[in-house]
């Protein structure tokens, strides 16, 4: 299939009669060419570059315009001065054909609305129709183009009817109520005489110019006839409906395209069918009304009529900004398409950063310009799909939808969403085959969506920073884990979940006592450096259902509840002592790291107290701290301690106890009872814990096979090292990998 080509039109304020009746024509002669068009209008439009003005324009640098075969820029629609600048030189840098509907001053070429005949038709409608000579032209500012061209056919009108026009009778006004108004005083207090009748640059001058002479006395028509220019307002806008003449803003659109085509491709091309309708007769001169017209303005106004109110009963906003999360807010947001009038297609896309920069620390730092280079699909809406998604798409595409193959043409009108300078990204809008454009009704349906993507990014911005502050409240700053009041509030927690769930609490403290000794002979530095190493040494012990805590300067806590055995808590016993005795082994320290231990692992009883068992681990503490004193006054202590570093040091040798009692010249009772006595735990045992500390660690910081560890760590037979591994640690050890890394991540 051909590449079907595509046109990008910029443009503002395409809710406004003007412009809509200018993308109709342009719409009906790009289907008619079966040409694609991408829509780029703002919905706000200040001459001044406010941070949320900016944020509108920045909609236009999100056109990639190399995919565009050629650009209709509407730039006499765009308020700001440095605006237009910008785009013209952002049009020049691309090379690509450019042409310009109604303004003269830009580098590129144009056509321009023969205002002056259609100013000339509205003229002659008063002097052939009703007779009248003595006229007034009010027209908008003095060299402006269109309005020295509706001068020149307000000219050539009267002359063609035999009459003088001298210049008091050309006023230069503003197009708005400022200068009707004082025209109007003019002909009230008599300094300027009441004419004839009026012809007025626009609609808004002539429906002011009525109602200030309403309100002062003078009747229209019977004392003066009025007639507006570009047929921009309907009957229930003015109290008197209005004579006006139908600018053919339609053919003006028709004739761009064809232009423009032409420079594309070459070739020329046959013009649709535009406007019919050239005067409209209404109550401000002598015909009355036109029937027809007004029946169609009736149906169209009750259209429009019937989706303001609805969307005003919908309570879209409130419902918006009742969302939480952004999946929720754009489900909510989906739920109010039906509010666009003629929807066919309607998308919803984010930038990948529309949050902001990410990081709490420094708010600030958002996209206030351009886009990210890959954009998020939030909302897909059209015949096939109608859905919440997520789906990302490179952003020089624009909107995959642009280059599907279809059957027949389309047109797509992207608007900007953001919040004042805070750029969120964009959606689009397609009326399908329909020659049709959006509304005020959608520009305030725009409006809510981007009120409530604030309210979202707010939202998790709050939570994130709440909880940002709420773990600075439980962490301990410098081992990262909680600290006392983080401690209480887990211990409290999964007390009570053990005590319902009938589980077994597990409550673990561990002392480090001689970091005292150490902050004054070493210095705090190194103070702190032993507290981190314990914490670790902690942390590696826990699996993915225990939390640590740094309760004092020295002293640690784990606390947990599962379905636990019984000596669990002599396993992370015997596991950080073997931690422990690795780094004192490696790390060449003056002093060692050692710890006093107490611990609490069985069911809860009905009436026991957290305080009952935090009593109970308090005093066993104490006792281990004595027996640690006693094991220190054994005989041969040293040694056993000596041998127990090297165990650990290297837990994969052959130890054997008979060879370890001819070192020490010891019998083999007497050896294994001094080695209880000094450790707490058999010398068989304490083999065994080392190997499976080992092999731990190799499984967390390796992607070994589970064989080769388990023959790194002292085990020849393979099924025996998994068998010891989950009866001591409780899993095998592929799950103890996947949760090590599962935690890490």
């Amino acid at each position: 299939m051909k590449k079907r080509l595509l046109i990008g039109v910029i443009v503002c304020e395409t809710e406004q009669l003007m412009q809509r009746r200018l993308i109709k024509g342009i719409t009906a002669q790009a289907y008619a060419l079966d040409m694609n068009i991408a829509i780029f209008s703002c919905i706000s439009n200040m001459r001044e570059l406010t941070p949320h003005q900016r944020a509108e324009f920045n909609l236009f640098r999100y056109m990639n315009l190399p995919s565009f075969d050629g650009i209709l820029y509407l730039r006499d629609s765009i308020r700001s001065e440095d605006e237009r600048r910008q785009l013209d030189q952002m049009l020049l840098e691309q090379k690509l054909p450019v042409l310009v509907l109604d303004d003269v001053t830009s580098p590129f070429p144009y056509i321009m609305m023969d205002d002056r005949s259609g100013f000339a038709a509205i003229t002659s409608h008063l002097i052939d129709r009703h007779g009248l000579t003595d006229l007034i032209c009010l027209t908008g500012f003095k060299g402006h183009n269109t309005a020295e061209q509706r001068v020149l056919g307000f000219r050539d009108a009267m002359e063609a009817a035999g009459q003088t026009v001298t210049d008091d009778r050309i006023i230069y006004g503003d197009y708005w109520y400022d200068s009707a108004r004082a025209l109007a005083m003019e002909f009230v207090s008599g300094k300027r005489p009441l004419p004839q009748g009026v012809v007025c640059g626009n609609d808004p001058m002539a429906k002011e110019l009525i109602h200030t002479l309403l309100c002062n006395g003078i009747r229209v028509p019977e004392d003066i006839m009025i007639t507006g220019y570009d047929a921009s307002l309907t009957e229930v806008q003015s109290l008197i409906p209005l004579t006006s003449y139908v600018r053919k803003n339609f053919r003006l659109g028709a004739q761009g395209v064809a232009k423009l085509y032409q420079m594309m491709t070459g070739e020329s091309c046959e013009l649709t069918q535009t406007e019919r309708i050239e005067v409209i007769n209404g109550n401000s001169c002598t015909c009355g009304m036109d029937m027809d017209y007004l029946s169609h303005q009736i149906q169209v106004e009750e259209r429009q009529e019937h989706f303001r109110t609805m969307f005003r009963s919908s309570n879209m906003g409130i419902s918006l900004t009742s969302q939480e999360t952004l999946d929720t807010c754009m489900e909510a947001v989906r739920n109010c398409i039906y509010l666009i009038r003629e929807c066919r297609e309607f998308y919803l896309c984010l930038c990948e950063d529309w949050e902001g920069g990410g990081a709490i620390e420094n708010p600030s730092e958002y996209r206030r310009e351009g886009y990210s280079q890959h954009m998020l699909m939030k909302i897909m809406h059209n015949r096939t799909e109608d859905a919440v998604v997520t789906k990302p798409f490179p952003t020089v595409k624009m909107l995959p939808q642009l280059h599907e193959e279809r059957s027949r043409p389309t047109a797509y009108f992207f608007s900007p969403l953001h919040h004042g300078d805070r750029i969120f990204g964009v959606s689009a809008l397609s009326f399908g085959e329909r020659l049709d454009t959006y509304d005020q009704v959608y520009c305030d349906w725009i409006t809510a969506v981007n009120t409530a993507l604030e309210y979202v990014r707010m939202q998790t911005y709050l939570k994130r920073f709440n909880n940002r502050i709420y773990l600075s409240l439980i962490r301990d700053a410098l081992t990262g884990l909680y600290n006392h009041e983080g401690y209480r509030k887990f211990a409290h927690e999964c007390f009570e979940a053990a005590k319902n769930e009938h589980r077994r609490f597990l409550l673990l403290y561990a002392s480090f006592d001689a970091l005292r000794q150490v902050n004054e002979t070493y210095g705090h530095s190194e103070g702190d450096s032993a507290v981190t190493v314990i914490a670790s040494a902690m942390n590696n012990s826990c699996t993915t259902y225990e939390r640590c805590a740094r309760i004092e300067d020295a002293e640690f806590a784990i606390i947990g509840y599962q379905d636990y055995e019984e000596d669990a808590c002599q396993r992370m016993v015997y596991a950080i002592s073997g931690y422990l005795e690795h780094y004192n082994q490696s790390s060449l320290k003056p002093y060692k790291i050692n710890a006093s231990f107490g611990y609490f692992c069985d069911y809860i009883s009905p009436v026991s107290t957290l305080e009952d068992v935090m009593a109970v681990v308090s005093a066993r503490i104490e006792e281990s701290r004595a027996s640690q004193q006693n094991e220190k006054a054994s005989p041969y202590y040293r040694e056993f301690v000596n041998l127990r570093e090297r165990i650990y040091s290297n837990p994969q040798e052959d130890w054997n106890i008979d060879s370890m009692c001819r070192d020490l010249i010891l019998s083999r009772g007497y050896f294994q009872k001094l080695y209880t006595r000094c450790f707490g735990i058999s010398f068989t045992q304490d083999v065994i814990n080392s190997r499976i500390e080992l092999s731990k660690r190799l499984l967390s910081s390796t992607d070994n096979s589970i064989a080769n560890i388990a023959d790194q760590s002292g085990y020849s037979n393979y099924v025996h090292f998994m068998h010891q591994f989950k009866k001591i640690v409780g899993i095998t050890p592929t799950e103890y990998r996947r949760r090590k890394r599962q935690t890490e991540d």
